[in-house]
């Protein structure tokens, strides 16, 4: 049985955990072993998995007592973003990155008008979970330039 909740300090290791098996997984054979090595240390450092915990949403789903996928969000300038969702590949297909999205939207200030997120053009795998999900093109994004390699999406939550 899967739970979604809260993640806690005590939680920081588990989470990336999470990134360390995942991120090499989920993006071998569709970007550079470069990519893989620099996301993993500018993204899923104890430092940053915590600042995430603290200052942001960042939800965890628990078979027992071990962390299985995880689900975080942020604010860049005036938007939600959800920074990562990721869940163990031998946890995979089993509805637990829908759970975790679920759980990231209800978990969102009421009012909020979207979800923004940041996903790897070449990553047809999770552009089609989110598309399934009704994630589509964004109407506008943050001042960010994502390049050739990164497109925004968007879940229009004043519809959802």
């Amino acid at each position: 049985m899967i739970e979604v909740r809260r993640a806690g300090i005590g939680d920081v290791e588990a989470v990336r955990e999470i990134g360390l098996k995942t991120w090499p997984v989920a993006y071998g054979g569709l970007a550079s072993e470069e990519f893989v090595v620099d996301g993993l240390a500018q993204w899923w450092s104890p430092e940053v998995v915590e600042r995430g915990i603290r200052n942001g949403i960042t939800l965890v789903a628990a078979e027992g007592d071990r962390l299985v996928g995880m689900v975080g969000l942020g604010r860049e300038g005036d938007s939600w973003v959800m920074w990562k969702l990721y869940v163990l590949p031998d946890h995979q297909g089993q509805g637990i990155g829908r759970a975790l999205l679920d759980a990231a939207v209800a978990a969102l200030p009421e009012g909020t008008p979207e979800l923004l997120l940041d996903v790897l053009v070449a990553n047809e795998k999770a552009v089609g979970f989110y598309r399934a999900y009704g994630f589509g093109n964004p109407a506008r994004t943050p001042d960010r330039d994502l390049g050739d390699e990164l497109m925004w999406m968007s879940l229009d939550l004043q519809r959802a």
